[in-house]
């Protein structure tokens, strides 16, 4: 299993790979065999992360992994998800023997369309190299390697509010300026002491080329920098309702994590907006259904606390805001 994932880990493929448990190879038809509870080897999510965690893998770096068990005609097989990270090439720096079989260290290994690199082998070079490329973003285009770049914030130059920009201390080529921001209210900005909300617009360039431009936001008179949140619209019954939100998945998601320094605490002076985070979509659109299919629970939630609009009548309804929270808080859509 070990050589398995390893091989999946370091494919050139772009995207998540899949190694299934309790199917025949294809040249028994693929035939499903099925897994049952309390088998010999079968691993859970927490026994797997607990395998790869006790191996010896150079820098401290193992592939991210998650277990989905599916029920085909009443069969239960796992699915392990090895996640489509930049951190290739993985490989060990001690040897991992398991009765006849040794997962060599410093062997690079690697899965080529339907075949692994053999145990005693290395991969060729050629694809060894391509790995290099992709743990350094060397086969990226410019905006794609920005993004790699922003989920590091540790790695720039970034003091907004006394200066206008920010740029990449190893790759200063990638740079943001910011605008002046304009004074403008939202609803999320009575969560604050302060209500006054500022915007402006970060723009993203490399070289001297604009990449693209994303909102950012200040809260409690410019106390607190944030991406601007995204809405979700959601009607229930005649009632028409909005709450926010960030997708850590999106360009403004990880605009936020770079700005917090990924700390997502959206407090000021000890208040704060409710703010929702999501690490993609597809958790969005569960929680999203969670609430219109939970009326009943909504109605059910009494916020301790809910701010009177100071200044302007809010179109948003500010108590949802908080039920949401509420109930996003207590995961039970999950």
């Amino acid at each position: 299993m070990l050589h398995d994932i390893i091989c999946l880990s370091n494919s050139l493929h772009k995207g998540e790979k899949y190694l299934i448990i309790g199917v025949a190879d294809p040249v028994d038809n693929c035939e499903i065999i099925g897994l049952t509870n309390g088998q010999k080897n079968r691993k859970s999510q927490a026994n797997l992360i607990d395998f790869l965690r006790e191996k010896p893998f150079a820098g401290g770096i193992r592939p991210e992994v998650e277990i989905e068990t599916i029920l085909i005609k009443n069969l239960e097989i796992d699915i392990i998800k090895i996640k489509d990270n930049p951190f290739k090439p993985y490989y060990l720096t001690e040897d991992f023997q398991d009765r006849d079989k040794c997962v060599k260290a410093n062997h690079i290994y690697t899965r080529i369309v339907d075949t692994n690199t053999p145990i005693n082998k290395s991969a060729d070079l050629y694809h060894i190299e391509k790995m290099w490329y992709q743990r350094f973003g060397l086969d990226l285009s410019p905006s794609e390697r920005f993004k790699q770049l922003l989920r590091k914030p540790e790695e720039w130059f970034e003091d907004f509010g006394n200066t206008e920009y920010a740029y990449h201390k190893n790759f200063p080529e990638f740079r943001i300026e910011v605008t002046e921001p304009i004074g403008m209210w939202e609803p999320f900005c009575e969560f604050y002491p302060n209500t006054k909300g500022y915007f402006g617009k970060a723009v993203f360039k490399f070289q001297l080329n604009i990449l693209f431009e994303l909102t950012y936001i200040y809260c409690d008179e410019m106390r607190i920098m944030l991406a601007n949140p995204s809405t979700k619209y959601l009607k229930i019954g005649d009632n028409e309702y909005w709450y926010y939100y960030y997708d850590l998945s999106t360009w403004d998601g990880i605009f936020l994590q770079f700005l917090r320094n990924k700390k997502m605490d959206f407090s000021s002076r000890g208040l704060g907006a409710p703010f929702l985070i999501f690490k993609d979509s597809k958790e969005v659109i569960k929680f999203h259904n969670y609430l219109k299919n939970n009326k009943d629970i909504l109605d059910s939630i009494q916020p301790d606390f809910v701010p009177k609009p100071k200044e302007y009548s809010s179109p948003v309804n500010l108590e949802f805001l908080c039920k949401v929270k509420i109930i996003f808080d207590k995961k039970a859509y999950t």
